[in-house]
This record gives structure tokens, sequence and C-alpha cells, in this order.
């Protein structure tokens, strides 16, 4: 009987790399990182997280691009395409100044920025560090770092983030018996989602080689000094629409509630029904339907 590793490997034959859409690459001090850039109008940033690619956004990226947007989506730093920073340099702090630099380079005063999970975070910490350069915040399945779950239950209901800080070991974890780990966290993360096989071997594939997914578990050994976390923990002000699902835990559930006290003026939490960790893949219709509205509502108090 075939596995479920067997399917994955079979579609990542049969589908190749989803690489080929980031076209346009700059480099930081530490590393060169890759992005696409589809449409014209106002500028959305689109950050992926863990485990995924940027292919995460191609449904989002058609909504936006045909509704008038300019939609860029960057390969987070170690994630292919993107380059394996020198520095090592996971932090959210890093990766919000990756999108500050892609800003400059793309000649953009100001940007909304749209990121799930590790994404989300980063946009959360643009949102502290710059809020000048972001004209909207659209986080998925991530609350604000202020009320980020952080003890025991947070650890009880989501344990990679204990096991995934190992370095090495952990690095030898999500490896084993071809990256099994990969579909345990898309099943236990979101439980009633049939996850696409084809999507889970575009992920695996993007990991396969080591360096690739050393990179992906060395963020979660990514410590802020106490400088930056004060910097970045903080509340914001720029108007953000925050969706995640009822699948997420009750902990971080909880963080929800409170999100809206931590954000700027406007700011709401969408729950949908029956929906984990990924929203904008699981119920593509309904996010994407909030996204365009709360974009379109920033450009219009921009006017």
């Amino acid at each position: 009987m075939p596995t479920d590793t067997d399917g994955v490997r079979a579609a990542a034959h049969q589908s190749g790399t989803m690489m080929a859409a980031c076209r346009h690459r700059f480099a930081t001090r530490s590393v060169e990182l890759a992005y696409t850039d589809d449409g014209s109008g106002p500028l959305v940033v689109a950050l992926h997280g863990f485990p995924d690619t940027v292919e995460t956004w191609t449904g989002m990226r058609r909504t936006l691009v045909s509704a008038g947007y300019r939609f860029v989506a960057l390969a987070l730093r170690g994630y292919a395409p993107s380059g394996i920073p020198t520095d090592g340099d996971y932090t959210i702090r890093r990766l919000a100044a990756d999108v500050i630099a892609l800003l400059d380079v793309l000649g953009v005063a100001r940007t909304a920025v749209l990121g799930h999970d590790w994404g989300a975070s980063a946009g959360f910490a643009m949102a502290a560090l710059a809020p000048e350069r972001l004209s909207a915040l659209i986080a998925l399945a991530i609350p604000p770092l202020t009320v980020f779950p952080e003890g025991w239950r947070e650890r009880l209901a989501r344990p990679h983030n204990l096991y995934l800080r190992l370095g090495p070991m952990s690095n030898w974890w999500l490896r084993r018996n071809d990256f099994a780990e990969v579909t345990k966290l898309y099943r236990t993360w979101s439980p009633n989602w049939d996850v696409p096989i084809d999507h889970l071997a575009q992920v695996v594939a993007a990991l396969r080689a080591p360096e690739r997914s050393r990179a992906a578990v060395d963020y979660y050994r990514a410590r802020l000094s106490s400088d930056d976390r004060r910097m970045v923990v903080k509340p914001i002000a720029t108007p953000t629409l925050m969706i995640y699902g009822s699948d997420e835990p009750e902990v971080r559930q909880d963080a929800f509630a409170r999100a809206q006290d931590m954000t700027g003026p406007g700011s709401r939490a969408v729950r949908i029904d029956g929906v984990g960790h990924w929203p904008h893949l699981e119920a593509a219709a309904a996010c994407e339907a909030g996204v365009l509205a709360a974009l379109d509502r920033a450009c219009a108090d921009a006017h």
C-alpha cells in the first residue's frame, strides 16, 4: 500500500520546482533575496511562513492582481530560491529589515504587508519598527507579538516551538522518514483540511537540500536581544486585519481575542470556522475577500 510519503515524493517528481516565478533578486548585507513581482497598482508584499514556500500565494496573487494591485511575494531568507544568510540571523527584526530593504529597491515608500505564520510575525515587527512604511497589515494565523502566548499552554499546544530549536538534532527530526514531519505538522495544525499532495510536495522539495531544512528550523533558535525585544514587541498603530481559524488552539484564540487592543484604529480579528493554520488555502474565497476589502479600505483611507 502506498504511503503518504510515497505520494509526496511522486508529486514532487511530477510537479518539479515552483521557484521559477521568483525572477527578481536583490542583495542585503548578508543574503541575496528572491521575489516575484506581478501586476500594477498599490503594492502588497506577501511573506510566507513555515513549513511553506512562496507558492502558498498563488491564489491570492491572482485575486489581488486582477483587482488592480501590485503583488510581490518575497522568499524569506534561508528559503529557496533566496540565499542562506551568512550571519545566520533569522530574528523577526531582521525579517522586517529585509522587507524595508525590498521597498528601497523597488523605490516604494509604503506598502501593505500580507503575512502568514513567520511572515505575519515579520509584519508585526515591521509595524513596530517602521510604521511609516506600512499602509496596512494583514496577518494570517498569528496574533500580535504583544499578546503572543509564551507559557506552558502554548508549549503543550504547539510543541514544535521546543523541538525545532535544537539545531542539528531538529534538522534531523524534520528530515527523518523523508520529511514525514511536514505532513504531520499540516495535519495537526489544520485537522479539517485535506492538504493537496502537490502542495506538500512543493514544500518538501524546497526543504530537500540539507542547508534549506537547517535554515527553516534555525528560525526557532533565533532570539531577540533585550533591546530588540523592547523595539519590536509593543503595541502598533497600523490598521491590521487578523484572520485565523477555529481550529487554532485555544491559547492562540485567547490571544486573538485581545489583539484589537494592541493594533491600530479600525483593526479587526476575524475567525473562520472549520479552518486551521492556513486560512488563505483552506478557505481561499473567504480569506481573499477579506484581504481585498481590507486593502481597498486602506486605499480609500489614504485618499
